[in-house]
């Protein structure tokens, strides 16, 4: 019998927070092929083998340049606090998901 997976590509919006910088070592730990998306100001905390793409995710802008030529899985938003906030990323991500999600 054949064994086969597939390597998970996920962006963290923020990640290196005081409950996402565990989530951010548990996932490169399972092998998922992690991307954090910050203002690279706690780069301690980024655990080894995380990429790291620069940018305030509050400048829709640069942002959106940063992630022009990356698609995900998977995209987990760490700091958003607001129905504004949450409706902006959305706006901003959309078309950057690579794979269709199947449940």
């Amino acid at each position: 019998m054949r064994e086969w997976w597939v390597v998970m590509k996920v962006l963290f919006i923020g990640g290196t927070g005081l409950i996402s910088q565990a989530v951010s070592k548990l996932a490169v730990e399972q092998g998922i092929e992690l991307y954090l998306l910050n203002r690279g100001q706690r780069n301690d905390y980024v655990p080894e083998g995380a990429n790291i793409i620069t940018g305030d995710i509050r400048d829709t802008s640069a942002v959106a340049e940063a992630l022009a030529n990356y698609e995900f899985d998977s995209v987990v938003d760490w700091i958003s606090f607001t129905p504004e906030q949450v409706k902006a990323n959305i706006e901003l991500l959309k078309g950057k998901r690579s794979r269709p999600l199947i449940i």
